[in-house]
């Protein structure tokens, strides 16, 4: 599966307007789980279901579902 990185910049300005300590974006690349994102601080693991979600119809996602990413 290739990864649009575009789906997870908008993932992590989600994020970001949550808990803006997050970081900003290193790098990422497709693991058993899901998408693992490197940020400047830390990292970040983005389950499938999420990822698609933010692809096909990212207003579906709650808040407690970006939450849950922290």
């Amino acid at each position: 599966m290739q990864i649009a990185t575009y789906v997870i910049y908008e993932l992590l300005i989600r994020i970001k307007e949550l808990n803006p300590d997050v970081g900003d974006f290193v790098s990422c690349r497709k693991t058993e789980h899901g998408v693992y994102v490197q940020t400047t601080a830390g990292h970040v693991t983005i389950p499938d279901s999420l990822y698609h979600k933010q692809f096909e119809e990212p207003t579906e996602i709650s808040t407690a579902e970006l939450l849950s990413l922290l």
